[in-house]
């Protein structure tokens, strides 16, 4: 169904305004309409995606909370997935569908964290990170770390 109607608006619009789509072919033969249809579908469908796994390891006295978050251009953080993780112990943050030309990364913060939060670069797939804090007290800087799997 969503195809035959980028199919009728791409094919709709090359008509009337008589512009060449895609391989050069004018619109209006049957290869032309085709032609249009499938450079719409292409651009309908948009860039890739990726999915962005965090298996989080919380290393410290207190629960932290974790998010993906992506980097947008006005300089807003904006989060994709959040997750709260008990002392000692692990969680997971997931999201996908995010667009491949996204910059994105892991922050976590705590109650008692002195500083901004910590933040480390996810790449596309699994990352497995631990989270630990200075002296192990609650006024103690955060810190993540890969872990190797």
């Amino acid at each position: 169904m969503a195809a035959s109607v980028f199919a009728r608006v791409g094919a709709r619009f090359a008509t009337r305004y008589r512009v060449r789509v895609c391989v050069g072919v004018r619109v209006g033969a049957r290869v032309g309409v085709r032609a249009a249809a499938a450079c719409a579908g292409v651009l309908a469908l948009g860039a890739c995606t990726v999915g962005y796994q965090a298996d989080v390891r919380n290393d410290t006295a207190q629960p932290i909370g974790v998010a993906i978050v992506h980097a947008s251009g006005s300089g807003q953080p904006n989060s994709l997935a959040m997750q709260r993780i008990a002392p000692n112990s692990r969680g997971q943050v997931v999201r996908y569908g995010v667009p491949s030309d996204w910059t994105i990364y892991l922050e976590a913060d705590a109650q008692g964290n002195p500083g901004w939060p910590v933040r480390y670069d996810l790449k596309p797939g699994l990352n497995v990170v631990r989270v630990t804090q200075d002296g192990n007290v609650p006024t103690g800087k955060l810190h993540i770390e890969q872990v190797d799997r």
